[in-house]
């Protein structure tokens, strides 16, 4: 049921607020605009973006991302590196670190080093080597089988040669880029609705009239940037024509931190279209995992690990570097990617035809490297709709993250200390996480259990939450003034103590 208590007025409304929709939203509030930003959960970054590889890319890894996701229907490949959607991906990896810098954001450069074991895969290798030439942002080289075990000791001993890139790849944690782009768009004037659904949408005299859970926004400019609901978004105002959206998944692991130093460099295998073999060590120690094909689904929701997949994806994963097992596993998702099946290697981005101050953002894998230049083609387009685009004289360009304690001097946690005891309070062992940085995460905007962790990473370590979670959970519900027996992991449907508590 609606709550009509609300009813608003803005100039841009965006549905959706992962990472095309947070970086829009941020980058609207550099100018004088009234921009809203809704989505149905109760978090930022809870779709699509939660569940990405992390990583901003160009060169070479960029090139097997065309194969990957080329999904057997031969495009012309070297085609598709001179497209606009290429033009999008260099100009947002060669931002990124400028916006890193200014939001604070952790990330880490990390090389690439793609292996052959055999004549076969070395023949995809030099069919690779020559694609990644029309990539830009890599600096790519062969390397013998000599330099590949002075770069990586525990590799397969299978290994006969293999290429490298020094420059094309960086390391990040999705979420936490899309956290760093609501608080500062929130910072800067946006207004951002979440757990609030849209229901409904009417064009009328020049307006759309969107009914949401939480009440009626008018708006001149309606974005979608639903992911992989965006069909249903447009649907709503009638805003689609000749496309449809099609769902892949892939099966992910994440390894136990005490890894660290096991590999230096992402490592991959050759791809075919629609198989997908890598491993990469994350800023925080962890090795994620990328083993299997891209399974095609009908059902948008089917984000279950399978055994099978599960299996399949250990197996891949000790093919590169044999002395991983599954004992090392300390978690397990699975991603589901959203194609247009209009231009299935290129993203939609466009007016309505019905109404063309109504547009579709439909972004095609990866999303986080061109976010920030997607966000500015949709801002000209929606200046080229009449929106008037004058500089806000105060905007805030940067943000701080909350300040991460395990990675401080002795001298800069006694300081933090004598501030703030509950920094001197340690609630998560395995990722050493102070009561502290939690008490900043929900007065941030957490309202969940998975909230914190992703701003936090209390709970992402070896126990699972199992033994940190109940003690995250008083705080949430101190701190947010509710019964504990009211709070959720990730929202409605999951809840967490069950009885009916009040405590």
């Amino acid at each position: 049921m609606m709550n009509s208590g609300i009813t608003q007025e803005t100039d841009v409304l965006i549905i959706g607020a992962g990472i095309i929709g947070m970086s829009l939203a941020r980058e609207l509030t550099k100018y004088q605009v009234e921009v809203t930003v809704i989505d149905k959960e109760p978090d930022v970054s809870m779709g699509i973006s939660k569940t990405s590889g992390s990583l901003i890319y160009m060169g070479l890894f960029q090139a097997l991302s065309l194969v990957i996701k080329d999904l057997g229907r031969g495009f012309d490949l070297e085609a598709e590196t001179q497209n606009e959607r290429m033009k999008l991906l260099w100009e947002g990896f060669r931002d990124f670190d400028s916006i890193a810098h200014d939001l604070d954001i952790a990330h880490k450069h990390v090389g690439f080093l793609l292996i052959a074991r055999n004549d076969l895969e070395l023949q995809k290798i030099n069919r690779l080597e020559h694609l990644a030439q029309f990539v830009p942002g890599g600096t790519i080289r062969r390397v013998s089988r000599d330099e590949i075990f002075d770069m990586e000791p525990n590799i397969t001993p299978d290994v006969i040669e293999g290429l490298h890139d020094s420059t094309g790849t960086i390391s990040i944690f999705g979420p936490e880029y899309v956290i760093a782009l609501y608080e500062n768009a929130l910072e800067n004037g946006a207004h951002i609705l979440l757990a609030c659904e849209c229901l409904d949408i009417e064009n009328k005299k020049g307006r759309f009239i969107v009914q949401t859970s939480r009440g009626t926004i008018v708006a001149r400019y309606v974005i979608n940037c639903a992911g992989k609901y965006a069909d249903k978004v447009a649907d709503m105002a009638q805003a689609r024509s000749g496309w449809n959206l099609v769902f892949y998944r892939s099966q992910a692991l994440v390894l136990d931190k005490r890894l660290e130093g096991t590999i230096n460099n992402i490592i991959g295998l050759p791809p075919d279209p629609g198989k997908i073999d890598f491993l990469y060590p994350l800023g925080e120690g962890n090795i994620h995992v990328y083993g299997g094909y891209y399974d095609h689904i009908g059902d948008r929701e089917f984000t279950d690990t399978t055994k099978e997949n599960y299996d399949d994806a250990i197996s891949r994963m000790q093919q590169i570097v044999p002395c991983l097992s599954e004992k090392h596993i300390i978690t397990s998702y699975v991603g589901v990617r959203t194609f247009n099946d209009k231009e299935l290697e290129d993203n939609l981005i466009e007016y309505s035809p019905r109404d063309p101050n109504f547009i579709n953002v439909l972004v095609r894998m990866p999303g986080f490297t061109p976010a920030s230049s997607i966000a500015k083609k949709v801002v000209d387009m929606l200046e080229s709709r009449g929106l008037q685009l004058n500089d806000k004289p105060n905007f805030i360009p940067r943000r701080q993250a909350i300040p991460r304690f395990r990675f401080l001097s002795d001298l800069e946690k006694e300081k933090l200390i004598a501030q703030d005891r509950c920094y001197g309070h340690v609630i998560c062992r395995c990722e050493t996480v102070t009561e502290g940085e939690i008490v900043e995460a929900i007065r941030r905007g957490a309202t969940t259990l998975q909230g914190v962790m992703f701003r936090t990473r209390a709970g992402m370590g070896r126990c699972q939450r199992n033994w940190c979670g109940p003690k995250i959970l008083d705080i949430l519900a101190r701190e947010l003034g509710k019964p504990k027996g009211s709070l959720t992991f990730k929202g409605e449907g999951y809840r967490l103590v069950c009885g009916g508590t009040e405590s």
